[in-house]
C-alpha cells in the first residue's frame, strides 16, 4: 500500500504536523497545498525519508514554489494546488473542471481552512482543512492499493 499525508493551511503552526511526522513509519509522500511553503520546506529537510511535494498558497508571493502540479503516483494522477486561483471558497466547480481537464483523479487543495472530501464530476476532491490554524485542524491521508484510491480525513 503506497500512503499519503496531506496537508494545508499550516500558518507557521506545524508542531501536530510534526508529531504525526514523526510517528508515521507507513507513509510514502508528503503534500502541501500552500500557506506556508516555509513551513513544508523546513518540514522536509527534517523528515526528508519523506517524498514531499509543495505547492504556494495565496499567502506565499515570496515562493519560487509553482502554483500547481500534476503528478503520477501508483497509476493515478494527483492534482495538488492551493485552490484560491479556483475560487475554492465559493464551490467546487472550477477546481473539478481543472483537474478533469488534466485527466487527475483526484484534485488535493487547501484555502478555505475547512475540510472537504467528495466527488464531483468523476474527480475526487480532498481538502484536509488547516493544519495548524483554526478550531479543529486536521489532515487527510490518500491510501492506492491494488490500483484503488481511497482518501479520509482526520483531526489531529
Amino acid at each position: 500500500m503506497y500512503k499519503i499525508l496531506v496537508f494545508s493551511d499550516t500558518h507557521h503552526k506545524t508542531d501536530l504536523c510534526e508529531k504525526l511526522l514523526a510517528r508515521s513509519t507507513d507513509v510514502n509522500m508528503v503534500l502541501h497545498a500552500g500557506d506556508c511553503v516555509k513551513d513544508a520546506l523546513e518540514m522536509s529537510y527534517v523528515f526528508s525519508d519523506f517524498d514531499f511535494k509543495i505547492v504556494r498558497g495565496n499567502n506565499d508571493y515570496m515562493s519560487d514554489e509553482k502554483d500547481e502540479i500534476i503528478f503520477d503516483v501508483c497509476e493515478k494522477k494527483i492534482f495538488l494546488t492551493h485552490g484560491h486561483e479556483y475560487a475554492v471558497k465559493y464551490g467546487y466547480s472550477y477546481i473539478a473542471r481543472r483537474a478533469k481537464n488534466l485527466g487527475a483523479d483526484i484534485a488535493v487543495f487547501g484555502h478555505t481552512h475547512e475540510a472537504y472530501m467528495g466527488k464531483k464530476d468523476g474527480v475526487y476532491l480532498l481538502n484536509p482543512g488547516s493544519a495548524g490554524f483554526c478550531a479543529h485542524p486536521g489532515y487527510g491521508v490518500i491510501t492506492i492499493e491494488n490500483n484503488i484510491l481511497n482518501a479520509s480525513l482526520h483531526e489531529f
